[in-house]
């Protein structure tokens, strides 16, 4: 959503100009521009996930050939 500064508010994307400022000729800062890192511990996550479904399906080929 974007945010003006020196205004102190929010604006909807339809009240902004074509330029992208403010009624008040300020700069508007867009949350579309800024992007974040997906935390390490996510990953870390996916990772001992992928490890436990694939020893999980190493035991349900052992339980269906034994």
């Amino acid at each position: 959503m974007p945010w003006c500064e020196p205004c102190g508010r929010f604006y909807n994307p339809n009240t902004l100009r074509s330029d992208g400022t403010c009624a008040n000729n300020h700069p508007v800062a867009d949350a579309k521009g800024a992007s974040t890192k997906v935390p390490w511990h996510f990953w870390m996550l996916l990772i001992a996930l992928g490890i436990y479904l694939g020893w999980r399906v190493i035991q349900g080929v052992v339980w269906l050939a034994g």
